[in-house]
């Protein structure tokens, strides 16, 4: 006999009208499971506009009120890092699942908190780290695995673009520096993610951080961030991110072996669907395109990637089965973060340490 709970959908609540109406809804959407029944906003008129356009049945304008909801299994959280700490451990509180936004909050101590609460409730948390998701990238990943490469002599990281806040000079938690925002939390932090998924742990870096921001007598967050990494098998990588860059070239990861060497490649705005792969040995000596992002049915190639994400998410929740990349992922690029902001401020290397819980 079929188990009735197993057939009746996730309840999911949204919180956050930006990223959660672009990517959010329309993500858990794709998965048959879920349900989006309830989204919120920093008020209520604005959350009620968003839900009627988007046939979401509930709207709120106190995400307490929302977590109050016993109907709700679980929220996925498009806030400032600052509040979706707050949001996500009251959530863990009332039994419910988290699907984070990146980073997890404003400092180490707040994420290790977060993983802790959430081992402890025995809830499914997953954070949205995009980028091993693309098609392009698992490629790229199965041919370092391969070891065609052969020993991987050094990488190279360069992303360089404008955002919307940069080039208006949006006032936004995105560019203050006490909300978390800036290149390097907002755009370095996937950097460390997908670095450690493609070649391991990361040991030791350094780091310089500068605003090309006009200062309106606010402080400004980093708009380019300058990093040297070396991960533990010995791998250097130079990494630099642009937020400020007035028609940048785009994202580029290059990666040079012994005997190969490796190129993802992305320079429109479409920061998922835009990638090609190139590939090249010592044989072809050439690099040769490989592979292609195809964009998918939506506008935004992110909906498609964080489907996936989603669907892990909802394995998680109705069969146990525990998905990746979750709180502890998160956990360690917020401690690469801190590593970050304490090598610029000493203007030395600094060994990366993180205790796993």
């Amino acid at each position: 006999m079929a188990d009735p709970l197993m057939d009746k959908k996730i309840c999911v609540g949204v919180i956050g009208i930006g990223f959660g109406q672009q990517v959010h809804i329309p993500a858990f959407r794709s998965d048959a499971r879920c349900d989006v029944t309830a989204i919120c906003a920093s008020t209520f008129a604005r959350a009620q506009s968003v839900a009627d356009r988007l046939q979401v049945p509930k709207a709120y304008g106190d995400w307490r009120q929302m977590l109050a909801d016993p109907k709700i299994e679980a929220i996925a959280v498009a806030t400032p890092p600052a509040l979706q700490a707050t949001i996500v451990m009251e959530a863990l509180a009332k039994h419910k699942h988290v699907f984070c936004e990146k980073p997890l909050a404003t400092a180490r101590e707040t994420a290790r908190e977060m993983l802790e609460a959430a081992c402890e409730a025995g809830l499914a948390h997953m954070v949205d780290f995009e980028f091993p998701e693309i098609e392009a990238w698992r490629r790229a990943k199965e041919i370092l695995d391969s070891g065609s490469l052969g020993r991987v002599r050094h990488g190279v990281v360069s992303w360089q673009v404008e955002t919307y806040v940069n080039r208006v000079g949006l006032k936004s938690w995105k560019s203050s520096p006490e909300d978390s925002g800036g290149a390097l939390n907002l755009f370095v932090s996937h950097t460390f993610q997908y670095l450690e998924w493609l070649l391991g742990p990361i040991r030791n870096l350094s780091a310089r951080l500068f605003s090309s921001a006009e200062n309106r007598g606010q402080p400004q967050s980093d708009t380019l961030a300058v990093l040297c990494l070396e991960h533990a098998n010995g791998t250097p990588v130079s990494v630099s991110v642009s937020s400020g860059a007035f028609l940048g070239t785009g994202h580029r990861v290059e990666i040079y072996g012994d005997e190969g060497s490796l190129v993802l490649d992305n320079p429109t705005s479409d920061y998922v669907s835009g990638f090609r792969l190139l590939y090249g040995t010592r044989k072809t000596a050439r690099l040769e395109t490989v592979h292609t992002e195809q964009p998918g049915s939506t506008e935004d190639g992110r909906v498609m990637v964080v489907g996936r994400l989603v669907e892990r998410f909802a394995n998680w929740i109705r069969d146990g089965i525990p998905g990746t990349p979750n709180l502890e992922d998160g956990y360690r690029v917020q401690c690469l973060l801190d590593a970050a902001h304490r090598a610029h401020k000493k203007g030395t290397q600094i060994n990366v340490s993180c205790n796993q819980v």
